[in-house]
């Protein structure tokens, strides 16, 4: 993978990247821990994912992560289960140590619209393996995107990851064998920024 593994110090004032779906959870989990807001795009085939029971006085709402965002778990007459994405309000950052990031959320109900806050980077309850899996409890950062895909932003940003994979094949396809004639990183990013 080309990104590299400090990208703060290498890019002084980066505040966010955009991938492909290459960047998976592990990798999204320390950028956001050091304050980046990271936008991919979702995998497929992830499964929903129980994340909580929110309860307040009579009212209950089991909620799941499903297609990079927090929803609300529906089961119809006929049994089947739907999943209603929550309107996100605001991505809320707070600095300490490590930065975290949180969705200000609504859930809808009859009997008032509650408000909650939702981390959305890798928490230590996430890390701890579970013994009868023996997996990591929670992968937190491949469930939940700070900016949900199926978003007004989220579609915006999807169109910044399009721009620079065509750009890349373009450099990839304007080199004999695809390889850039340098060595060393120093140089073939020299080249890199001449191409740009």
């Amino acid at each position: 993978m080309l990104l590299p593994l400090h990208p703060l110090g290498r890019a002084p004032g980066l505040r966010a990247i955009t991938y492909d779906t290459a960047l998976r959870g592990s990798h999204r989990a320390p950028l956001i821990a050091d304050g980046l807001v990271v936008f991919t795009t979702q995998h497929g085939g992830l499964a929903p994912e129980s994340l909580q029971r929110f309860e307040d006085g009579p009212c209950h709402h089991d909620l799941y992560v499903a297609e990079g965002r927090v929803c609300k778990r529906l089961i119809a007459d006929d049994g089947t289960t739907h999943y209603t994405p929550l309107p996100v309000e605001e991505l809320e950052r707070r600095d300490s140590k490590r930065t975290r990031f949180y969705h200000r959320l609504t859930i809808p109900c009859q009997v008032k619209n509650h408000t909650l806050r939702i981390r959305v980077d890798e928490t230590p309850e996430d890390r701890e393996i579970d013994p009868s899996t023996r997996r990591q409890r929670f992968n937190r950062t491949e469930h939940l995107r700070q900016i949900p895909p199926d978003t007004h932003a989220g579609r915006r940003l999807k169109g910044f990851r399009q721009d620079s994979e065509s750009q890349h094949s373009r450099f990839d396809q304007s080199y004999p064998h695809k390889r850039v004639p340098a060595y060393g990183a120093d140089a073939a990013l020299l080249i890199y920024i001449g191409y740009a």
